[in-house]
Formats: structure tokens, sequence, C-alpha cells
């Protein structure tokens, strides 16, 4: 597999509104091969929060989503989207992989006759990960290849045949039995707190110290979603063996470090973008979380 360089290739003269089109599609597809030799450091970040992915993987890796860890090994087709995040890290040598990063504008009912989320693989609540024969690696790596040589292409309908490629991925998946340990399935209990982690998601990264998070406490989420707190904290804690109040205090703390580690914004900023009153509060908070102050915590992380 080859690693898809965007800019390589100088796209001939069109019509604006063709341009603008085309250009349109590059920004919502990508892809990427995830094959380094010899790298046990290997690691897949992307925009999580925008891109819906279609991911070929070839060795042993372990799967992290928000509330858990999964190990694979041998040939899988992972396909996840942007409600639940998730990451890939190789825990072997000799692994290879590649992968379809899109946006949910590049497979509507205009451009393709089909809406993303009709598909199952990508209906919300649903993470499907699907073990692979050795004929069936080959049949999905040749269809990987045909879109990765339409990147290379210089033709008004590359991103058409692209798009096609990955239908067909797509549709050949449905047609496979995803491996029943990794399905999370669409019950009642699922769908709320898929709902719950959504929103929560949904505020981050923070970018700018004006940007303050909306939504901190259980009510401020129960109503959101329109439902009774005790009842939305049943249901989450149902589903990820956690409180609403205990994940919301996880991500919390996530985000106070990495703010701490990466950015040059003072205390009482973050403080602020993170919904606390006061500068104060959020020391307590972090102190009780983190053991640690966040001036400490900067002074060693920094």
């Amino acid at each position: 597999m080859i690693i898809a360089d965007d800019s390589s290739s100088t796209a001939p003269s069109k019509s604006s509104a063709i341009s603008d089109s085309i250009k349109n599609d590059a920004d919502n597809f990508h892809i990427q091969d995830l094959s380094i030799a010899d790298n046990p450091i290997f690691s897949f970040e992307y925009s999580r929060k925008v891109f819906y992915t279609a991911t070929l993987l070839q060795g042993e890796y372990r799967l992290e989503f928000e509330d858990r860890n999964i190990d694979i090994s041998g040939n899988s087709l992972l396909f996840t989207t942007t409600k639940i995040p998730f990451g890939i890290h190789a825990t072997g040598l000799g692994y290879s992989g590649i992968s379809c990063m899109f946006k949910e504008e590049f497979i509507t009912k205009a451009n393709s006759g089909y809406r993303l989320l009709e598909f199952p693989i990508y209906k919300p609540g649903r993470q499907n990960v699907y073990s692979l024969t050795e004929e069936q690696t080959k049949d999905f790596i040749d269809i990987y290849l045909k879109i990765f040589n339409e990147k290379q292409v210089n033709s008004a309908f590359n991103v058409n045949l692209q798009r096609t490629y990955l239908l067909e991925i797509i549709f050949n998946a449905q047609n496979l039995a995803p491996a029943n340990s990794f399905v999370k399935t669409n019950n009642t209990t699922e769908v709320i707190a898929c709902s719950f982690i959504r929103l929560l998601e949904s505020q981050f990264p923070i970018e700018s110290p004006q940007h303050a998070i909306k939504f901190k406490t259980s009510k401020d989420f129960a109503d959101s979603l329109s439902l009774h707190p005790n009842y939305l904290n049943r249901q989450v804690k149902l589903s990820k063996g956690r409180t609403v109040s205990e994940i919301i205090a996880a991500r919390l703390v996530q985000e106070a470090k990495i703010l701490l580690k990466l950015t040059n914004w003072n205390i009482a900023e973050i403080s602020s973008a993170l919904g606390f009153e006061e500068p104060s509060h959020f020391n307590l908070f972090f102190k009780k979380n983190a053991n640690s102050s966040p001036t400490d915590y900067r002074k060693f992380h920094k």
C-alpha cells in the first residue's frame, strides 16, 4: 500500500463551477496508508469529530473506544462514525493498513443516490469490526488500491469513481458477518448513552478561551436530550459502568490536561473555557481528580 499525496498532481483546467465542486469533494475525502515498516509506535490520528472511516487493518492492533479497549489481530475491516471517539494503535510489528476518511457530505442522496447514515454500519450507536479471510482481504485491498490510483489521476470523473469504489467497500462489508464481540446494538440504553457521549464530545477540542463549553452538569445534558436527569444517569450507568457525573469529570480533566500542556492560556482562561465560574473552583476540581494543582501539573509537563 502506498501513501496518498493529494498535492502530488495538478488538475487540468476546468470551469470554475466544476473546479469548486471537485475541490469541495477533495476536502471531504482522504485516503491514508497506515503501513510503516517496523515501527512499534504507530498510531492513527484524525479529526474524529468530522470524518467517518472505512479502514482495512492487517496485523496486531488495539482499538481504543471511549469506554473500552479491544485487541485485534489478523485481517480486519473497521467502520467508525463521528459519534463515538476512537483510536488505533499498533501492538506488534509487521502490520499494515489503509483507511478512507470522509465527511458525511461525500456520500449523499444527491451525489450517489444513497444517504450515508442509511447504511447499517454507520448507524449511530454501532461500531463494527469485520474479520476477513485471506481471499476477502485481497478483494478489499484491490478496491482500496483502485481508490488510491484514482487520487493520482487528473480527471473530471475521478472523484465520482472514488465515491463509487468506497460504496463498493461499504456494500461488500454489509454482506459480511461482523464479529459479535465488537458490535454495539442500537437498544434504548445504547442510543441514550451514545447521544450523551456525542453531546459531550461535541464540545471538544476547545480552540479558544472565549469558547466556553455549554454543557457541564447532568442536568445540562438531560435538558438538552429531553430526559429526566435520573433516567439519563441510570441508562448511562447501565451502558458505560460509570455515572454521567463521573464521565463528565473525567473528560474535563482530560481536556484540562491538554490545555495546560499545549497552550499558553492562563489558569483563569482555562477555568472559564471549561465552564467553571471561578478559577478557585477549577483548582479544587483539578486537584481532586488529578492529584495535582493546575499550576504544578503545567510546570511538570510543559
